[in-house]
């Protein structure tokens, strides 16, 4: 084996010298321990001298005997004084004697060549180094340069953080900001300090800037550099605020004593070295104390803290005691175990662990980790977990919501008519899954049909009175709608009564009269029509062939079908009947039209029972287009009972055919905004409103320029500019500052009322006389992406969609209260937990799309306040703090940034850690700290005031909300098939007994809280269109509202509590009495029969033994054990028929012999007795079956 060369040895002197060590005619050590500071770095590195020649070098320490240390080491400040400004002095120069610099950049390393000095090396370029700013003048985070030094922005070189051990106290009283102007923030000292150098020496730890006044402008902070201050200025802070804490007895919170633990490890862990751990720096201080008990005492404890650099009062070391579980003593190792270990590795070894949620039925008994796979991070049981409470999980909620209103209504995807007013003067539609019958003001009330468990795609209303088993149905009354195909079955129509409705808690079809099924393939429905006399209904499906059904809806029997159009749906965008079959006896028929076509269907056989035909009609000299509505003009009586069809184009156009093909081209509206329709190819929406009135005598037309036009065609055809009114012109709901025009998407006319019903493209229902506009309907012109409840009004909510529109709801009124335009797609809004306001209102904090957040002030008719941006992602969630001093907003750049209420929302500090969009966050009762959750089923804590992630598992800290999908109070939310994304929003209810989920399939699901078994039971309610995005309670838990994302709509329901089942009556007493009417036979019955022989003189009347009174559980011979079979039973019951008088007493009970199912099993298959003679050899020799059969008897 080879010995160490001469430079080797000299590389390892200087090493030595570096931690320290000094002899005679040797510099003190210019390096210190810790990363490269030792003799990493140093092998095959060549000493070199001033030139960078190694020959230099070499003598150099030839002729000194110490060589150079590693470059990249970290190297000793220089001496206070001017001198401080020189660069370090080299290893063969004493510190007077330092020579000037070789002109090396300030902030660049030295060029250094290897050993072979033979050939360029990457160490040869100049590198940038961070430039960190002096200790002590900001609490921001400064990334630490791994080189000896750092030079600031002034040209002076600082020493950096941790390059050394430095000693650590605590010192003055708080935080407090010095007043700087030009864009920058106020710049707090330290609590960290250096201390004092003794007296006429020179400290090679000391800052070069004192602590007591702010540094020079250069080296301060600007704002948006601020990041999470340290633990002992948190510390600092919570002194300040919380008084006097050294006198013993005092109170603590959590939050002081986690802050202090922070500040003790931090501490300890600027004590390591290479060469020496945290733990084992610290066991060493330990030791140098104990007694040999292995055990520190209070005193102890704060002297050893002080060595380490923390001021520990009395108080707070008797609180850390309690907090570690011991009272006047605690066990050092067990102390810097659980202080410095890593939390992870602590439950790993220490806790039990389970996998999976409690099942029911099932004993949950367990305190420790459980692990499920719908979340990453172990969740834990709290440490006063009752397993009682699992048995509530268990049990469907002793509650259910009733659908109480519906905001919104689809007008974003339709292309047919699906707007009606009813033979009631109620207005009939459709949202999401859901029929509404909606009274008209001032009763303002909705009624629901249920019937479908998917989207609906189409409406239409039945024109005549109908006969339907025995039942007669008015004109106006009975709606047909049909939904798309679903993952359990196909596509079907089902025909409802208008006049009843349904809820979710009762009979989901108790309106339904009939349902028409169809097959996958059908996809659904785009449109559907009744004829004139409600006896047949056409329906055009959404396959690729566009199939047109003709059915007989009564007897559920399809007439015709036939192909209506070839292409990806929809290409049909409706159907009309011709309404003048009965009134003008002419041809049934009935129109199709949509994209680019427009077919008419005649039948073959006469009274439309046989097959159904579609020809094209004919444009003629003009462009075919899209054809958007359509409509018959009554026969004029020189025409032979030929009607003229009246169309609508995608250009404002009124086409009108005569005969199979177009005669005419009336320019009668504007075509609007371009825009993406249903099919996903982009198109003018054109004129989509047709209807004829007053007999056919008045034609309505509303496009998309937001007009309404009354045609005059009295005369069976139309003409330009002939009108019978004037022209109504629709508002915008967003104010007369809005430029932006509803389009008309759907239009009717009651003749009773006189008023016209328009459905907007903003989902709006507005009832339209020529002087008025009245909104029957706000809705959303966009996917409805939150909803937040008042912290206090618990009928307030607001709502933000993408159009750009945060609206504000009452819903005890049901109705739209304010609405503000954001300038941005709004994606998440949160009520201030407290009023902040100027007029004593609460603040809205509303985040967007592109990361910005704005600030609105409820009680200024949301005017904004304030705004900020420190994202450049979408923001998933608002939440303030239960004190209302903080508010914390993730965002989907997996960050989380806290900001100060009382400061002008200025930034405290982001929370970084998780790797995916934080779904949601949750603040503890005491504002300390964040529970968030992201995409990848992560569940993390963070420190409120610092930003830190809290490692330690927060099983008891309670939550003031809790909207995250994860953790142990939620773990019984995931069905078996769902992976963990599928649930979109939770919340809690307020009283914490209540939890609601909403889910990809269109669901809003009502549990028990906690909810802790698996797939536990509960309320499912169906109605929404796939996503939906949020569902919240209100604040007193008696409101539930639901955003259904690409429905546009907002479901409102009412909480309704169950009153809990009556107990079952008690089970009737068993009596000694005749088991039947002969009065033979005995026995211990409920119900005995009044026939019967007394006793025989002398027999003892003997009651029931305790031990075998019926209780619950108990085996009788109605109930016997599986491995009892019929004939002991019958067996047992022979032996109770006696001759002559009675029934021998019961011999006494053993008192060791215990009823039981193996009991009465065994005693069965004994010795029974079959005369007289047996009976009484019985008694004495197996006294047992009798004792049984009289108690089964």
């Amino acid at each position: 084996m080879g010995t160490l060369g001469d430079s080797t040895k000299r590389r390892m002197s200087a090493a030595i010298q570096g931690l320290g060590g000094t002899r005679a005619g040797f510099n003190p050590g210019a390096s210190v321990g810790g990363y490269a500071g030792g003799m990493g770095g140093t092998f095959g590195r060549a000493a070199r001298g001033i030139g960078g020649d190694p020959s230099d070098g070499a003598a150099g320490a030839a002729g000194a005997g110490q060589a150079r240390p590693a470059s990249a080491g970290r190297v000793r400040p220089p001496p206070d004084g001017p001198a401080a400004r020189d660069p370090i002095p080299r290893y063969f120069e004493s510190p007077a004697a330092a020579l000037p610099s070789r002109g090396t950049a300030e902030g660049k390393r030295e060029k250094v060549r290897p050993a072979s000095a033979a050939h360029k090396h990457v160490w040869d370029q100049p590198k940038e180094l961070p430039k960190a700013p002096p200790h002590g003048t900001t609490s921001g985070y400064v990334g630490r340069p791994k080189s000896a030094t750092a030079t600031a922005s002034n040209g002076l070189r600082s020493q950096v953080l941790g390059a050394m051990p430095v000693e650590y106290r605590l010192v003055g009283t708080g935080l407090e900001p010095n007043k700087v102007s030009g864009g920058t923030r106020p710049v707090s000292a330290s609590t960290y300090s250096p201390p004092a150098p003794p007296p006429n020496k020179g400290s090679h730890g000391s800052s070069p800037y004192g602590l007591s006044k702010a540094p020079p402008p250069a080296l301060r902070t600007p704002q948006h550099h601020i990041g999470p201050p340290n633990s002992v200025d948190q510390m600092q802070e919570l002194r300040a605020a919380e008084g006097d804490v050294s006198s013993p007895g005092t109170m603590l919170s959590d939050a002081h004593m986690m802050i202090l633990e922070d500040a003790i490890r931090d501490a300890v862990r600027n004590k390591r070295s290479v060469y020496e751990g945290s733990k084992d720096a610290l066991l060493k201080l330990f030791k140098a104390v104990d007694d040999g008990s292995g055990d520190v005492s209070i005193e102890e404890f704060i002297s050893v803290c002080e060595q380490v650099g923390v001021v520990v009062s009395a108080a707070e070391a008797q609180a850390l005691f309690r907090r570690h579980g011991y009272e006047g003593v605690m066990p050092y190792e067990r102390f810097a175990y659980t202080l410095l270990t890593q939390p992870a590795r602590q439950l790993a070894e220490d806790m039990p662990v389970r996998k999976g949620a409690f099942e029911a039925g099932q004993n949950a008994n367990f305190n420790g980790k459980i692990l499920y796979r719908q979340c990453r991070k172990p969740v834990y049981t709290p440490t006063d977990w009752d397993p009682s409470v699992a048995k509530r999980s268990a049990e469907l909620p002793n509650a259910r919501l009733i659908l109480d209103f519906i905001y919104g209504y689809q007008g974003k995807d339709n292309t047919q008519q699906n707007l009606f007013y009813t033979s009631e003067s109620k207005v009939v539609y459709f949202t999401a899954g859901v029929g509404v019958v909606y009274q008209r003001p001032p009763v303002h009330h909705q009624y629901f049909f249920l019937g479908h468990d998917d989207d609906i795609t189409a409406l239409t209303l039945c024109p005549a009175a109908v006969d339907f088993e025995g039942k007669q149905f008015p004109a106006k009354t009975l709606v047909a709608t049909g939904q798309v195909t679903s993952t359990e079955h196909g596509a079907y129509i089902c025909i409802w009564d208008s006049r009843t409705g349904s809820q979710p808690d009762g009979p989901a079809a108790a309106p339904e009269v009939t349902r028409l099924k169809f097959d996958k393939e059908a996809r659904g429905f785009c449109a559907l029509g009744f004829n004139p006399s409600g006896t047949r209904l056409a329906a055009v499906a959404m396959d690729n062939y566009h199939s047109v059904y003709v059915y007989d809806w009564r007897k559920k029997r399809e007439l015709s079908s036939g192909r209506g159009q070839m292409g990806d749906p929809p290409q049909v965008y409706g159907l009309e009947w011709n309404p003048y079959e009965i009134t003008h006896q002419v041809t049934p028929a009935f129109l199709t039209f949509g994209k680019k076509h427009i077919k008419l269907w005649t039948c073959s056989v006469e009274g439309g029972a046989g097959t159904w035909t579609g020809k094209s009609l004919s444009v003629g000299r003009f462009d075919m287009q899209n054809v958007t509505s359509a409509q018959w003009l009554p026969p004029r009586s020189n025409s032979g009972n030929e009607c003229m069809i009246v169309a609508g184009m995608g250009d404002g156009q009124l086409y009108l055919f005569k005969g199979g093909t177009c005669v005419k081209a009336i320019a009668a509206h504007r075509p609007g905004v371009k825009s993406v329709q249903a099919d996903g190819h982009p198109a003018y929406c054109g004129v989509r409103g047709l209807r004829a009135i007053k007999g056919g005598n008045v034609l309505l037309s509303g496009g998309a320029d937001g007009t309404v036009l009354q045609w005059d065609t009295s005369d069976g055809s139309i003409a330009e500019s002939r009108f019978s009114g004037g022209a109504i012109q629709l508002s915008s709901p967003f104010g007369p500052g809005d430029r932006s025009v509803p389009a008309v998407r759907a239009i009717d006319y009651s003749e009773e009322l006189g008023r016209i019903l328009v459905g907007t493209n903003n989902c709006d229902i507005v009832e339209l006389t020529e002087t008025t506009n009245e909104a029957l309907m706000d809705g959303h012109s966009g996917d409805v992406w939150f909803v937040a409840f008042h912290p206090t009004n618990p009928n307030v909510f607001a709502t933000v969609s993408d159009s750009g529109h945060v609206h504000v709801w009452d819903g005890a009124i049901r109705q739209m209260t304010h609405c503000v335009a954001m300038g941005w797609d709004p994606r998440t809004l949160a009520f201030s937990t407290k009023p902040v306001g100027a007029a004593g209102g609460y603040h809205i904090a509303v985040g967007s799309q592109k990361g910005q957040i704005k600030v609105l002030d409820e009680g200024e008719n949301l005017r904004p306040v304030t705004d900020c941006k420190d994202c450049k992602e979408a923001i998933a969630d608002i939440k303030y703090s239960p004190n209302c001093r903080f508010m914390a907003a993730s965002s989907n750049e997996t960050t989380i940034d806290v900001y100060n209420v009382e400061k002008g929302y200025q930034r405290l500090c982001r929370c970084h850690g998780h790797s995916a969009t934080v779904r949601g966050i949750d603040w503890s009762t005491d504002s300390s700290v964040i529970m968030s959750n992201s995409n990848d089923l992560e569940l993390l804590f963070w420190n409120a005031r610092t930003g830190k992630q809290i490692t330690l598992p927060q099983r008891d800290v309670d939550f003031a909300t809790y909207t995250c999908m994860l953790g142990f109070p939620v773990m019984g939310i995931w069905p078996p098939y769902f992976d963990g994304l599928e649930v979109n929003s939770l919340d809690r209810s307020h009283d914490r007994e209540l939890v609601v989920t909403s889910d990809d399939h269109g669901m809003v699901k009502l549990f028990n809280y906690p909810c802790v078994i698996h797939d536990a039971p509960h309320r499912a309610y169906r109605g929404h269109s796939s996503h939906v995005m949020c569902v919240r309670f209100n604040c007193n838990s008696t409101l539930v509202c639901s955003g259904g994302g690409h429905d546009w709509a907002v479901f409102q329901f009412r909480v309704v509590r169950i009153k809990p089942d009556d107990p079952p009556p008690p089970k009737p007493q068993r009596v000694w009495g005749a088991l039947d009417e002969s009065g033979r036979n005995y026995g211990y019955t409920t119900q005995p029969f009044k026939a019967g022989q007394p006793l025989a003189q002398g027999a003892p009347v003997q009651q029931p033994d305790p031990q075998y009174t019926a209780n619950e559980g108990d085996h009788h011979l109605d109930q016997m054990p599986e491995d009892v079979g019929d004939e002991a039973a019958s067996s047992g019951l022979q032996v109770m028929r006696q001759q002559g008088q009675g029934f021998p007493p019961r011999p006494p009970v053993s008192s060791n012999r215990q009823a039981g199912p193996d009991l009465m099993a065994q005693e069965f298959h004994g010795h029974y007795p079959e005369d007289e003679e047996d009976i009484d050899s019985g008694l004495s020799q197996n006294p047992a079956p009798l004792r049984m059969v009289a108690e089964e008897g």
